[in-house]
């Protein structure tokens, strides 16, 4: 598979690194089975064993395993340093390649925005240890620091041009006038960036070009109203439509001085499209996570890290963090997303602290509507619970209790506090309880969180009762569940949610003693659905 293009065929991810080798080959179950049986000479060509391999967690033996490398071209000594499925060759599986230069971060934009959004590899495919290591390198840095907004002597203002036409999602993509604001200011000048060590002086500029900052303007405000319509239908519309915005920023970066050094009249502007950047990108990285397509949510991830690096906006790339964290519990690592979460709320604390910088974070309006005073606070609450979660995955619940006790003593009495923060509150809450194996204590959160959801999240609604069902089963209260499953499949219905459907799907099988299988043939508890719903 050349580069890091995975395959392109189809919008459905592939959710096993051989569901890649068959899809890039053509390869059938039996194809395979057949190509082991001609090479070992001793195995029934059963095409289940292949549908198991990928379906089941099953693994392979030593002698199958060797006679499909022989057949992909894969040294044999890789099966011993990469354990299966890691060593078949799925494309590439980035270590952790965040750009930290405003110009490198353009080109990693301009590497993800309308290619990553191909990428149909269903599976993690960087490294263990790659968040983690991203995550410590975003901490150690300085963000960079960018000058304060000029003065503008009069309230210097220009028409509105014509609509900005953006794309939207639906049957097929369409492009609608977007809204933009009826007149823009226009600064006189635009002090420099300082992108090293030492500032650099300030020069007279120019005027920013008033097109830009309509288009920009216009850009920021869809921010917020996207993030709204991925909490209400799921990822499947917001996927496409992040990502085209995503493209048209990056170009505008591209194109504009911030792909070079120095003053010039538009790095303001820069600045802002770098956080705007940084916005699409987590949006789209989360969009993805949703529908399953895991190896373009960690493209899209690190591209906004990148980018919050670049605008020195530290409450974004800790919520970046705070994504990555989710994925690699998902993705069964609850090390790493311990050390990533950690990481995010340091960065938080330094940002609370104000740690000698010269310009104050990026100004948009979508962090504006979706940050509000106090938040940096209540960001590191909800970090705290997250770590929270990891602890309750690796089965430490003292330490579990302490940070979910610490969260909700900042998160519960603040009246600043908003519904969206208690609700994602009581959700880890639930999640660490069902991961501890208590499902009565999960079930109270449960239903905190299903009180304190705004109306519009749907898609989190649907997914709470589907784990309201499981903690039911979990007690044995079978009725009970069935009831739940119920308001849980009418809910999740016009929700394009793969991550919920797939939840609901097996606890539908559990309910009808077809239990979803893992690699030891254990069914599926409590504990793995806090993974994987909410």
């Amino acid at each position: 598979m050349p580069g890091n293009r995975a395959v392109t065929d189809g919008e459905q991810p592939l959710g096993h690194p051989l569901s890649c080798i068959r899809a890039e080959r053509g390869w059938t179950y039996q194809d395979v089975v057949d190509i082991v049986a001609r090479r070992v000479g001793n195995m029934s060509a059963r095409r289940e064993k292949a549908w198991r391999w990928e379906h089941r967690g099953v693994v392979p033996d030593l002698e199958t395993q060797q006679a499909l490398a022989s057949e992909l071209g894969v040294p044999h000594t890789l099966l011993s340093s990469s354990p299966w499925p890691a060593w078949l060759p799925v494309g590439d599986r980035p270590a952790a390649r965040v750009a930290w230069t405003p110009q490198d971060c353009v080109a990693a934009l301009d590497a993800t925005a309308g290619t990553a959004l191909h990428d149909r590899r269903g599976f993690v495919v960087a490294g263990a240890g790659s968040a983690a290591a991203a995550a410590q390198r975003w901490l150690a840095l300085a963000p960079l620091s960018w000058p304060r907004p000029a003065t503008v002597p009069a309230a210097a203002t220009v028409a509105a041009p014509a609509p900005l036409l953006v794309p939207v999602s639906g049957p097929a993509p369409v492009l609608v006038p977007a809204p933009v604001p009826a007149s823009v200011p226009v600064p006189a000048s635009v002090p420099s960036q300082r992108t090293g060590p030492a500032a650099v002086p300030d020069a007279p500029a120019a005027p920013v070009p008033p097109a830009l900052l309509a288009a920009l303007a216009a850009l920021e405000e869809r921010v917020p109203a996207l993030r709204r319509m991925e909490a209400a239908l799921g990822g499947g519309p917001v996927r496409a439509v992040a990502d085209a915005e995503l493209r048209l920023v990056t170009d505008l970066l591209a194109k504009g001085p911030a792909a070079r050094p120095g003053p010039a009249a538009a790095e303001l502007p820069a600045r802002r499209l770098f956080a705007l950047a940084g916005e699409l990108a987590c949006l789209a990285g989360r969009a993805c996570f949703d529908t399953g397509h895991e190896a373009a949510a960690e493209r899209y991830f690190s591209a906004a890290l990148s980018a919050a690096h670049a605008a020195a906006d530290r409450p974004l790339g800790a919520r970046v963090l705070a994504a990555m964290s989710l994925q690699c519990l998902s993705a069964g690592r609850p090390q790493e997303a311990l050390a990533v979460a950690r990481a995010a709320r340091a960065g938080l604390a330094r940002e609370a602290a104000g740690d000698g910088r010269a310009a104050a974070p990026a100004v948009t309006t979508a962090t504006v509507t979706e940050e509000p005073a106090g938040s940096v606070r209540h960001s590191s609450a909800l970090l705290m619970a997250r770590q929270a979660r990891a602890h309750a995955v690796l089965g430490q619940a003292d330490v579990c209790q302490r940070l979910l006790a610490a969260a909700g003593a900042i998160l519960t009495p603040d009246a600043r506090s908003s519904a969206d923060h208690r609700a994602d509150y009581c959700a880890e809450a639930a999640a660490c309880e069902l991961a501890l194996g208590r499902p009565a204590a999960a079930d109270h959160w449960l239903r905190r969180t299903l009180a304190a959801l705004p109306e519009g999240r749907a898609r989190d609604r649907a997914g709470t009762l589907v784990l309201r069902a499981v903690a039911a089963l979990d007690q044995g209260a079978a009725d009970r569940a069935r009831g739940l499953a119920g308001d849980a499949g009418r809910a999740v219905e016009g929700i394009d949610s793969p991550r919920v459907h797939r939840a609901l799907v097996a606890l539908w099988e559990r309910l009808h003693g077809r239990p979803e299988r893992h690699g030891g043939g254990r069914e599926t508890p409590g504990r793995d659905f806090a993974m994987t719903a909410l």
